[in-house]
């Protein structure tokens, strides 16, 4: 079904309005008077197994919109579904109204997410809907009514399900047990089929699940539904496709930013039809195909946008304050940093500008005291009297308890306003009145970059109760590097493609050649969303690539017939001045280029001086943060060898000549980095690190068979290995490394230069600003840019299209590859690694199926599972705990090093990169819980936040539950993992729910 299509079924609805309307706001009690409303649970208990649209529609306290009920009548007619609406639109409604209908025909529903809150929050929404004993819930952390007629799961437990194809003594498979008497899967948050680690996962469940079972994928907008709902039909069954850039609260856009100290909130776009657009939804998620009119920058915001971007930061008092007066609280506001954060909401309190009344602080203290008393370690004391004043922080670093807290509050409108990093625009049920939006960019593994387009519509749409607000708002913040013009330029792009990422793993390999023959399981990666874009969708997309190409094409052609009649250019003295201007610029600049240069050379000068001085094995601080003296993020590293590069062979990763260091990292990589990265050394005995030169041995040893990668400061790093996680462990902390001091002179001279600087970048945006640009020459130069990026969009979609081969096939022949050099295709070892999922089977399974872990006990196994997950849970180079890991732990990490060293090799030898990190550095936290410590003392003196811990242990109960489920390992093992499964699963780690 084309979007086309898609609008004119809408458009036949029109005369049935006693189903829906497209109203923004609606009483409940009212619409239910109106409509003869009744509960799902009454109208489930009257027995018809025949329901229809008008029969189910009634279950709903408000009017549901033409979309949804489209969907509706779509599912009762047997078809999969694709849902592809804004956040916020209602899609959840439409998998409520299908389950009344499955189980209104005496079948069962799975109900899938791709998170474990947001499966805990289904199960509770599911359950006031429908009833307790209908609801199930099954996670890696929780079984609960698993059998019952509705039952919310995790994606990953769903596909594990569908490759269980063992018989049972029914004579079925253990899926078809399972699956039976399913009449519906739901998958919600489909886009996450796109998700770099997670996506493969969703395309097992839509190639592997019966075709006798109708799907209903929900996915936020998308630039390409149709090429999701074509796959399906291709792979599955008939499948229907809908799409609806609808809103039922309209989303306004604002911009605020400080003008000569003065706070500015104005709508980010130039006319208030823009701004707001709730039936023109082209304000809300980028231009639509066809459409003409463009979204433009408000010319105010442009007018007093001179003065530099950070002092055009707005206080967040003062937000506060506006969002306050214009009745636009609650609020979510979202800042990319777990610390700021909580920052945040301190020091708000500390403004003593309460937003809470006497019956709001009661209520809220109510609540902190029920959890204090159910989970004492739960509650943030530090973050008490900013609750009470009405704000909250709400992040991944809070125990799950405390954000649980956080967001009951929120829903019950006693807390006002809650900073949260993006993980709470997931799907979590916080709607507010208002988002607001800190910065348009963040940081990612490959340094800081824009928010993409999906990423500021996720938060964005937050915004909006239905129900209780007539207009939603996203306000968008200056920050230091964006202003309104990045934030339109993001919403200008329009929705991202789903691209699929899919990719053949241990398990995924091994648990195909199970049950299928080699050219079967040829046949199942064939049928991949990657290889149907590269085929029966390659038509669409070059039409599409087309279509980009022509309208990039006409609009240059207009800019041009612009550029030819605009009289009202710009003088050529104003421009002269600019050019003047930016030339100076440009040259101040260079000369503090040069002189941080300069100095970053002094400090690796005395850094190489330093260390012949001293010798080495030497602690160092290594700056990883691309050579800048100004501010750097300190690795504690010890430098145990010097490399001249005149002495390696070409092949040699020290291509640029210069002496090179050989360092173990804190964080357990190996790393080449020369004296610039050095920003501090350790002098004393303790500067020679805990082992000294016997370290040296164990580094090098580790470095001849290390797999290199660069970071953009030119540092390359490697994994480490178990025998130098050992030294890792016990490198002393960052404070203990004195920083190299500069020459004061230079010092000085680098901060004269600085100022010079701001000072000619301030003239030049007058001049700029001075040019006097006319709305014409604007508007030509604007049409110019944007058909730049169209034709920067077909070319890239082309380029897409041109990779897509068969990849995927030859990864799993590698994989394929190691597998039968590893023993494991006829061995136990490739039936555990079948049976448990993790970022690389095969080295699991190989450690627990080694001699030296079958004899651990309880403590001792929590702790060495935990030193395989840490590196894929917690990646940050500074982390220190008081609880070391127990020489049982160590030894048996190291007893494991031949055999790790041998995957790797094989791994390498067949060009793969599965993990086989190992970091012992959080190890005896673990084992310190296993063994019945309490939350405050695993917490003393530790480095990472509540949540950080909590997230570990969770990982490693879930791994200690799929060992003790394994049928392949041997009992006694299993029988420690069930014991250590009750060690570990208690408050705050155990789920609370029930």
């Amino acid at each position: 079904m084309s979007d086309s299509d898609s609008d004119s079924d809408i458009d036949e609805l029109d005369d049935e309005p006693e189903l829906f309307e497209d109203s923004t706001a609606h009483d409940p009690s009212d619409v239910a008077d109106m409509r003869g409303y009744i509960t799902a649970q009454q109208l489930l208990s009257e027995g018809r197994a025949d329901l229809t649209a008008e029969d189910i529609v009634r279950t709903f306290a408000y009017l549901l919109d033409k979309f949804q009920v489209q969907a509706l009548r779509l599912f009762l007619t047997g078809h999969s579904v694709v849902v592809c609406a804004p956040t916020g639109a209602g899609k959840t409604a439409i998998a409520e109204a299908a389950t009344v209908a499955v189980i209104a025909r005496q079948q069962r529903v799975i109900y899938t997410t791709p998170l474990k809150a947001l499966s805990n929050q289904k199960l509770y929404e599911m359950r006031e809907r429908f009833g307790t004993n209908r609801v199930g819930l099954q996670t890696g952390d929780a079984s609960l009514n698993s059998e019952a007629d509705i039952v919310v799961m995790t994606t990953e437990i769903l596909r594990n399900i569908m490759y269980r194809v063992e018989e049972t003594e029914s004579g079925m498979t253990r899926m078809e047990e399972r699956l039976g008497n399913v009449g519906l899967i739901v998958l919600d948050e489909v886009h996450f089929l796109g998700d770099e680690d997670r996506g493969s996962v969703w395309e097992e469940v839509i190639i592997n699940c019966p075709r006798s079972i109708p799907m209903l994928c929900m996915s936020a907008t998308v630039a390409n539904p149709q090429d999701l709902g074509g796959w399906i039909s291709q792979v599955h069954g008939p499948c229907e496709t809908i799409t609806t850039h609808f809103r039922p609260v309209p989303l306004n856009w604002h911009y605020c930013q400080s003008v000569e100290e003065q706070l500015q909130m104005v709508p980010l776009l130039e006319s208030q039809e823009q701004a707001t657009g709730a039936a023109d939804v082209t304000c809300w998620d980028g231009p639509r195909k066809g459409r003409k009119r463009q979204l433009d920058v408000n010319p105010e915001i442009v007018t007093a946008s001179y003065e530099p971007k950070a002092k055009r930061i707005p206080p967040m008092e003062s937000v506060v304050a506006e969002l306050h007066a214009r009745d636009f609280l609650p609020a979510i506001w979202f800042i990319f940093s777990r610390a700021d954060c909580d920052n945040a909401a301190k020091r708000y309190n500390d403004s003593g500008r309460a937003l809470t009344s006497a019956a709001d602080r009661a209520a809220i203290m109510e609540e902190v005291e029920a959890l204090r008393k159910e989970q004492p370690e739960s509650v943030k004391d530090s973050l008490v009297p900013a609750l009470l004043c009405g704000v909250a922080s709400h992040h991944a670093g809070c125990l799950p308890a405390w954000k649980s807290l956080v967001e009951r509050l929120f829903q019950r409108g006693v807390l006002k306003l809650v900073f949260a990093t993006e993980t709470l625009a997931a799907g979590i049920n916080m709607p507010a009145r208002t988002t607001v939006i800190s910065s348009l960019s963040k940081r990612r593994d490959a340094g800081h970059s824009l928010l993409l387009h999906n990423e500021l519509l996720q938060m964005a749409g937050r915004a909006g109760r239905r129900g209780y607000d007539i207009l939603g708002h996203c306000v968008v913040l200056q920050s230091r590097f964006e202003g309104a013009d990045a934030a339109v330029a993001i919403i200008r792009k329009g929705s991202e493609r789903l691209q699929s990422q899919f990719t053949a793993g241990y398990s995924m390999v091994l648990n195909l050649l199970y049950s299928r023959t080699l050219a079967e399981a040829k046949t199942f990666i064939e049928r991949s969303f990657s290889n149907y874009l590269g085929g029966e969708g390659h038509q669409r997309r070059l039409a599409e690539i087309a279509d980009l190409e022509k309208r990039a094409a006409d609009m240059l052609a207009t800019a041009e017939a612009l550029s030819r009649s605009s009289g009202d250019a710009p003088t050529e003295a104003t421009f002269a001045a600019f050019h003047k201007a930016r030339g100076v610029f440009k040259e101040e600049r260079r000369a503090l280029r040069l002189l941080r240069a300069q100095a970053v050379e002094d400090r690796a000068a005395q850094a190489k001086e330093l260390l012949e001085l001293l010798g080495l094995p030497r602690m160092v601080g290594l700056d990883l943060s691309g050579l800048d003296t100004d501010a750097f993020v300190t690795l504690p590293a010890l430098v145990v060898q010097a490399l001249d590069p005149l002495a390696l062979n070409p092949g040699s990763m020290l291509l640029d000549g210069a002496i090179q260091y050989l360092c173990l990292g804190a964080d357990n990589r190996l790393l080449l980095a020369g004296p610039v990265h050095i920003a501090g050394v350790m002098e004393g005995e303790l500067g020679a690190g805990e082992g000294g030169k016997a370290a040296t041995a164990v580094v090098a040893a580790a470095e001849e068979v290390r797999q290199w990668s660069s970071l953009a400061s030119g540092v390359k790093l490697a994994d480490g290995t178990p025998a130098t996680a050992r030294i890792a462990l016990r490198l002393p902390p960052a404070t203990s490394i004195t920083p190299i001091e500069l020459d004061p002179a230079l010092e000085d001279a680098v901060d004269a230069q600085r100022e010079r600087t701001a000072k000619a970048k301030k003239v030049a945006k007058e001049a700029q600003a001075a040019t006097e640009v006319k709305r014409p020459t604007r508007k030509h130069l604007q049409l110019k840019v944007k058909a730049l990026n169209l034709q920067r969009s077909a070319d890239s979609l082309r380029g897409e299209l041109n990779e897509q081969v068969m990849g995927t096939w030859l990864d799993f022949q590698d994989i394929l590859d190691v597998l039968i050099d590893a023993g494991a295709m006829a061995k136990a070892l490739g039936q555990v690694a079948r049976q448990i999922n993790g970022d690389n089977e095969l080295w699991l399974a190989v450690v627990l199926t080694h001699a030296n872990v079958q004899a651990l006990d309880v403590p001792r196994l929590a702790g060495v599972l935990s030193a395989l997950l840490t590196p894929s849970v917690i990646s940050r180079p500074q982390i220190w705990a008081s609880y070391e890991a127990s020489e049982a732990i160590i030894a048996t990490i190291e007893a494991l090093e031949p055999e790790r060293e041998r995957i790797f090799k094989l791994q390498i030898s067949h060009g793969m990169e599965a993990s086989l990190a190992v970091d012992l550095r959080l190890a005896g936290v673990v084992e310190a819980w296993a063994a019945g410590g309490t939350w405050a003392q695993i917490m003393e003196d530790c480095s990472l936040e509540d949540g950080d811990v909590a997230r570990l242990l969770s990982r490693t109960l879930d791994l200690l539950r799929q060992v003790a489920h394994c049928d392949a390992l041997l009992p006694g093992l299993r029988t420690t993992a069930r014991k250590a499964m009750r060690a570990v699963n208690r408050a705050p780690i155990s789920d609370l729910v029930a």
